[in-house]
């Protein structure tokens, strides 16, 4: 019996030390389990804060990406404006690239273009030097532009130039393309008093003379230097300088006027007085293209052994060019006298002559000085 009630009495205590044990063992399976799910956990917080960063680096990246594509097109859409095609000329102009200026506008450069070139206008001075382009009035397919242009810095002239453009499609399907239209272009004048064999060149470049005194050409704003050439030691002008400025302005004019020099001076005078002398010792009573004549010519006289002779020698100057020539002019009238041996009609002779002395003139023009010599033209006589 004690044996048997032995038996029960024990196993609560073995009950209860199991109890203990499975609860320990409880506790330390939460712990475990605890200890697990905190080591199995612990990438995620990495992974989560690099997707972060990664979606921050992607808002900022594009944030940029349209920050750029703003200005691009911005930029784009500015240099797509008529004004941007106007500035892109009157730069050209003012670094002094005439070629490339033409090529924007598309002006057409003749044979007697000759201050169309690089090296023309490389040779002037007094050119663009700044401005100002105003905002474009566009009219559907067309534009017009005003600019502000100073030439020759800020002393220098200051006009108002107006600019043609129209629409020449599209780039990108957005933006609008305009074509700037042949600028107006000033004048250059020249104005040559000078014979017919004289050179003229203009910034190096010999001018196309033809047959006017008055040459224009078709030049960007600047001031260009004008010599005179083809006279040698015999005649000549200074240099002179002309200035072309802005559309349909002749600006000033370079003048060029021929004047002898002593050598120049000394051949036309040798010139006149041959003159004098052929009339002097032509035989007509009423020489040809001369100052002088008997009134009633050879009176119906069979005239034999007739002769001028020059009893005084006119006095004349040699003056500047007039347009034709250098102009020459009577100081004081000479004297010449005719004499001829006469027979009539019934074979009477006699002296035939002058009464007294008819007086001699001098006029005219030289209009040429060559070292062969020098062109007289006489005439008219009053």
């Amino acid at each position: 019996m004690s044996e048997t009630q032995g038996t029960p009495a024990d196993e609560p205590r073995d009950g209860g030390q199991a109890g203990r044990a499975d609860g320990a063992e409880g506790a330390e399976g939460a712990d475990r389990a605890e200890g697990a799910t905190g080591v199995a956990g612990s990438p995620a917080a990495p992974r989560r804060r690099r997707r972060r960063l990664v979606l921050i680096g992607a808002g900022v990246l594009l944030f940029l990406l349209a920050a750029a594509a703003a200005v691009g097109v911005g930029r784009t859409a500015a240099s797509h404006r008529p004004e941007a095609a106007v500035a892109a000329y009157l730069e050209a102009v003012q670094q002094g690239d005439a070629e490339r200026a033409f090529a924007l506008d598309g002006t057409e450069v003749g044979d007697d273009d000759v201050l169309l070139t690089d090296e023309a206008y490389a040779a002037a001075s007094d050119r663009v030097s700044d401005f100002d382009v105003a905002p474009a009035v566009v009219d559907g397919e067309s534009a017009t532009v005003e600019a502000t242009v100073q030439q020759g810095g800020e002393a220098g002239p200051r006009w108002q130039q107006s600019f043609a453009l129209v629409s020449d499609g599209r780039d990108l399907l957005v933006f609008p393309r305009w074509e700037l239209q042949p600028v107006e272009l000033g004048t250059l004048t020249v104005q040559v008093g000078a014979p017919s064999s004289a050179t003229v060149s203009v910034a190096g470049a010999e001018l196309p003379r033809g047959d006017s005194a008055t040459v224009e050409l078709r030049a960007l704003p600047g001031s260009y230097d004008v010599e005179l050439g083809g006279g040698g030691d015999l005649w000549g002008a200074p240099a002179v300088t002309g200035t072309a400025s802005g559309a349909g302005s002749r600006g000033t004019p370079a003048v060029l006027v021929a004047e002898l020099t002593e050598a120049g001076e000394a051949s036309a005078r040798a010139a006149v007085d041959g003159w004098v002398s052929g009339c002097v010792g032509s035989p007509d009573p009423r020489p040809e293209g001369c100052s002088f004549a008997l009134l009633n010519g050879d009176g119906g006289y069979e005239l034999s052994n007739q002769k001028w002779t020059l009893e005084t020698a006119p006095t004349y100057d040699v003056g500047a060019w007039d347009g034709t020539g250098w102009d020459v002019t009577s100081v004081t009238e000479g004297a010449a006298s005719y004499s001829a041996d006469a027979r009539d009609a019934s074979g009477a002779t006699g002296t035939f002559g002058s009464v007294s002395p008819v007086p001699v003139r001098v006029a005219g023009v030289v209009t040429d000085v060559t070292p062969e010599g020098a062109a007289f033209e006489a005439g008219p006589f009053l």
